[in-house]
This record gives C-alpha cells, structure tokens and sequence, in this order.
C-alpha cells in the first residue's frame, strides 16, 4: 500500500491533490495537514510505525509559523530513526532558481514539482 502525506496550509491546493490522487489512483491512501508542525508531530511519534508513515510527502514551502524549509530541517534531524524511508517532493509556485538549489541540499528531498499539480507531473515525478 502506497501512502502519501499532503503538507500544504492552502485548502485548495490540498482539495485539488486529494482529488487527483483518487481519481488517478496515484497513492491507495493520502493525508492532509495544513500545519507542518502536525506532521513532523506526527511522524515523530510514529517513526517505528512502517504502516503509519508515508512513502512519499507532497510539502509546500510558503507556510506560517513552521515553513517547508523548517520542516525539512527538523525531519533531517529524525530522518536516520525511522523505519521506512520518506520521499519528499517539494510542490511549491516558486520557480526561484535559489529554492530549486536549496532543495538539492536535503538528502530526503528527491524532486521539485511547480504548482498546479497534474496527474502526469506527479506520475513522472515520482
């Protein structure tokens, strides 16, 4: 079973992802978190749960309070203690060529994906 996390504070875009995730049939499972906050959270009081832990997340890095880019600090910090290993795709509007680069400097970051998602970047991507 293949399972994804959606970490993005825009309802839209998370309504958009999770649509063409059934549709497209793209994950057999998804879920959303509009605070990155929770989902470090929650992968850190899982990280010995192999069937609670996505295979891939979809992160957005423009959010409040934690934003994708301390998100993806935090998770290098618990990365090497979980039972599974977690592709991580940034999905972000930005096309800044500093954020493509940066996003090269995290071991568990495999892919950059511009927004808006289609089935056919997603499929590619990962």
């Amino acid at each position: 079973m293949s399972k994804v996390f959606i970490i993005d504070d825009d309802s839209i875009h998370q309504r958009i992802a999770q649509i063409m995730i059934e549709k497209h049939q793209l994950f057999d499972d998804y879920t959303s978190f509009t605070e990155a906050e929770k989902a470090i959270d929650f992968i850190k009081n899982n990280k010995k749960n192999i069937q609670a832990l996505p295979d891939v997340i979809l992160l957005d890095l423009n959010m409040p309070v934690i934003d994708g880019w301390d998100f993806l600090d935090l998770f290098e910090t618990i990365r090497l203690e979980l039972i599974k290993i977690i592709r991580i795709f940034i999905v972000t509007s930005s096309v800044d060529e500093k954020d493509i680069l940066r996003s090269h400097t995290y071991s568990s970051v495999s892919g950059f994906i511009s927004k808006p998602l289609s089935p056919d970047i997603i499929r590619s991507t990962i």
